[in-house]
C-alpha cells in the first residue's frame, strides 16, 4: 500500500467515526488548533487541525444521512468549542482580581462563551457538508478546501459583526509569526487572510484525490498571496520619523487602580515616569487607558499638575473617565440616577487645557457596559461601577505640529476595518488600553497581535500604551520596533513613523474580501458538475 493510500485510508477512517470517539477527535482537533494561535505559535497544529475537521466535513457529507448539514453543524461546533476554549482562557483571569467576588463564574462563562463562537464554525462545516451532499465534485481534489476556506471566513466575518462582535483570534493570526506572511491582509484584511488561510492549510485533505496536478496548481495559486506579501516587505526600508514620543506603562495591577487613597501615589508615578532621563526632542507623553481612574476633566488640581510635564509646545494624552458637559449628555443617564460616563482620551497642552477628546465607540458587552439596563433597571449595578456610555462618533484628531491621529481605546482595536475614520485619513493609530485585568495570560499577546494586524491593513504606525503591558511602537507594516513586556514598569522613547500610502484595504474596505470571497465559491464550483437530486 502507498503513502497516499495509507492517507486515504486514515481519511475514510475519521469520516466514518461514530459516536463519542468522532466528538472527541472534532474537540481534540480544535483544542491542539487553538494553540497554533499567539503566544504559542505551534504552527502544524493548524493544518493539522484543519485537516482533521475537513476528514470528518467530508465523512458527514458522504454518509449518505438524510441530513448530513446536521451531522457538519456538530462537527463543527466540537472543534469550534475546543479552539475557542484555549482562546478564551485568559478571560479566567479577570474573575481573579481582587476581591474577585464573581470567581466561581469564570469557568462556566468562558465556556459558554466558547460554545457561542464555536457556533460560527459549526454553521460553516453545516453549510460545507449540506453543499457537498448535493454537489459531490465540490468535495474533491482541491475544490473542497477552497468552498471551506470562503465559508469558514464568511461566518468568521460574521462573528466579527453580530451580536456588536467579537472577531477575536481570526485564522488570519496564524501567521503572526512572520511579518512577511501577514501581509496580504494589506489587500483582503484579516477575514481575507483567514479564507486564503484555511484553504491553504487545508489543501492536504485532498491528498488522496487525483488528479495532484490540480491540488498543485491550487497549492501555487493559494501560496501567491504570500509570496506577494513577503516581497511587499523585502524592500521596505524604516519609514522617516516624524515626531518624538515618549509611552509610559506604569504597571499598576489593577486590584489597586481604583482604590481611592492610593490614587495620589499612582498619580506621582505617572508624572516621574514622564519626566524621567526624557529626551529633549520629546513632543507627546502619552498614558494608558484610565490612566487617572477619575473625571479628570474635572479635577483642576491634577490638571494643573499634569501640565507641568506636558513637553514644550507638545502634549499630553491621557485616558480617563469623562462625564456629561452638556443637557443632551445628561439627558442619557442610565437607570438609578448615575450620571453618564465616558471612557475617553484627552489631549492636554502645557497650560493644562483640553485640547480634544475621544470617547470610545465599542464598548466591551458586560464589561464596560450592560446592553439591556435600560430597559432592565435592576442590572444596572452589577458590573461594579456601573456602565460607560458610547461615544458618538469615530474622528480624526488633529492637533498642531502633530499628524492627525485615530484613537482606539482597549478592545476596540480588535475590529478589522473600524479603526479610522476613512473619509479623514489618519497619519497614525493611537492604541491605549489597559490589560492588567488579565494578567501574564495569553490575552494581552493576542490583543497586541490585532493591532499589529490593523496597522498592516491600514498602512499606518500604531503606537500602544498600556497599563501594564504590553506597549509598543508598530511601524505601517506591522513590525514591532520596540516594546515593553508584561508587567513592567518604565517608558519607551521612539520615533513616530510616517504612514505608508493607502493600502488596497484601506481603500476598499471588506469589499475586498467579499470580492474574494465570491471569486472562491466560483472557482470551487465552477465545472463541479451538476446537483445531486
Amino acid at each position: 500500500m502507498g503513502v497516499f493510500d495509507r492517507v486515504g485510508a486514515v481519511a475514510r477512517g475519521i469520516g466514518g467515526l461514530r459516536g463519542w470517539r468522532r466528538w472527541a477527535l472534532a474537540l481534540a482537533l480544535g483544542t491542539g488548533a487553538g494553540f497554533s494561535m499567539p503566544p504559542w505559535h505551534v504552527f502544524p497544529l493548524m493544518p493539522v487541525g484543519l485537516v482533521g475537521l475537513l476528514w470528518l466535513l467530508t465523512g458527514a457529507a458522504a454518509s449518505g444521512a438524510a441530513r448530513p448539514g446536521r451531522r457538519g453543524m456538530l462537527d463543527g461546533t466540537l472543534w469550534g468549542t475546543g479552539y475557542f476554549t484555549v482562546g478564551s482562557l485568559w478571560i479566567l483571569e479577570a474573575f481573579q482580581v481582587p476581591p474577585a467576588d464573581f470567581a466561581a463564574f469564570g469557568p462556566p462563562i468562558v465556556g459558554g462563551l466558547a460554545v457561542l463562537l464555536a457556533l460560527f464554525v459549526g454553521f460553516a462545516g453545516s453549510s460545507w457538508a449540506w453543499l457537498v451532499a448535493r454537489r459531490p465534485a465540490i468535495g474533491a481534489g482541491w475544490r473542497g478546501p477552497v468552498a471551506f476556506g470562503a465559508a469558514s471566513a464568511g461566518f468568521e466575518w460574521l462573528r466579527g459583526h453580530v451580536f456588536t462582535g467579537y472577531p477575536w483570534n481570526p485564522a488570519s493570526h496564524v501567521w503572526m509569526f512572520a511579518d512577511a506572511l501577514a501581509q496580504p491582509a494589506a489587500w483582503v484584511g484579516s477575514y481575507g487572510l483567514s479564507a486564503l488561510t484555511v484553504a491553504l492549510l487545508g489543501l492536504p485533505a485532498a491528498l488522496t484525490a487525483v488528479p495532484r496536478i490540480g491540488l498543485g496548481l491550487a497549492a501555487l495559486a493559494l501560496a501567491a498571496p504570500f509570496a506577494a506579501g513577503a516581497l511587499r516587505l523585502a524592500p521596505s526600508t524604516p519609514a522617516s520619523p516624524t515626531v518624538s514620543l515618549r509611552l509610559v506603562q506604569p504597571n499598576v495591577p489593577q486590584g489597586e487602580k481604583w482604590r481611592r487613597e492610593l490614587r495620589d501615589r499612582h498619580f506621582e508615578q505617572l508624572m516621574r515616569l514622564s519626566t524621567l532621563e526624557r529626551p529633549a526632542a520629546t513632543k507627546v507623553v502619552i498614558w494608558p487607558e484610565t490612566a487617572t481612574p477619575f473625571v479628570f476633566a474635572e479635577s483642576p488640581d491634577y490638571r494643573r499638575m499634569a501640565a507641568r510635564i506636558v513637553p514644550p509646545g507638545g502634549y499630553l494624552l491621557l485616558g480617563a473617565p469623562r462625564g456629561a458637559m452638556t443637557p443632551a449628555e445628561t439627558a442619557v443617564a442610565p437607570p438609578g440616577g448615575q450620571r453618564p460616563i465616558w471612557n475617553s482620551l484627552h489631549a492636554v497642552d502645557g497650560g493644562g487645557a483640553i485640547l480634544a477628546t475621544y470617547d470610545k465607540i465599542h464598548l466591551v458587552p458586560l464589561g464596560e457596559y450592560l446592553p439591556l439596563r435600560r430597559w432592565f433597571p435592576i442590572l444596572a449595578d452589577t458590573i461594579g461601577r456601573g456602565s460607560f456610555e458610547a461615544g458618538a462618533e469615530r474622528r480624526t484628531i488633529r492637533l498642531p505640529g502633530l499628524p492627525a491621529m485615530a484613537v482606539v481605546i482597549c478592545y476596540e482595536v480588535i475590529f478589522p476595518g473600524a479603526v479610522v475614520d476613512g473619509a479623514d485619513r489618519p497619519g497614525w493609530i493611537l492604541n491605549v488600553t489597559n490589560d492588567s485585568w488579565f494578567g501574564e495570560s495569553s490575552g494581552p499577546h493576542q490583543h497586541l497581535v490585532s493591532a499589529r494586524m490593523r496597522s498592516i491593513e491600514e498602512g499606518l504606525p500604531q503606537i500602544r500604551v498600556a497599563n501594564t503591558g504590553i506597549s509598543a511602537a508598530i511601524d505601517p507594516y506591522g513590525r514591532i520596533e520596540a516594546r515593553l513586556g508584561m508587567n513592567k514598569t518604565g517608558v519607551i522613547d521612539h520615533e513616530l513613523p510616517a504612514a505608508l500610502p493607502p493600502t488596497f484595504y484601506a481603500r476598499w474596505s471588506d469589499w475586498t474580501f467579499l470580492a474574494l470571497l465570491v471569486g472562491m465559491l466560483g472557482i470551487a464550483g465552477w465545472g463541479a458538475g451538476p446537483r445531486r437530486r
